[in-house]
């Protein structure tokens, strides 16, 4: 599992996206998918970042690389709209990480049949 993408896990890839080097960020997802990652771990739990805007824009510029987009990501975050975020931007299946089951069946009651 690559876990190089957490911003509480690594100082350098909390370092990058707090400095808006985002380009620099992909590295360290390929530089994981190099090494033989499974799954990619991606956390933008920070208290200095937009989690919210963070988690959307690295996952949608993981999905341009085709390299990295060929490997599952698990959205990591306890917070639910940043799971949300994450799930509505990803292209195929994902894995959530981190959030409160009491906080997920909550919002899972409130969803319409068949969305």
């Amino acid at each position: 599992m690559g876990e190089r993408t957490n911003v509480t896990g690594s100082r350098r890839f909390a370092r990058l996206i707090k400095d808006d080097d985002y380009e620099t960020a992909l590295e360290v997802a390929r530089d994981q998918v190099q090494g033989g990652a499974q799954i990619i771990d991606v956390n933008m739990d920070e208290g200095l970042l937009d989690s919210l805007a963070a988690m959307p824009h690295f996952l949608n510029l993981m999905a341009s690389e085709p390299e990295i987009a060929r490997i599952p990501v698990m959205v990591d975050s306890s917070n639910w709209d940043v799971i949300e975020a994450g799930l509505k931007t990803l292209q195929g299946k994902g894995v959530v990480n981190s959030i409160s089951l009491k906080e997920a069946r909550i919002y899972l009651e409130n969803v319409p049949e068949g969305t």
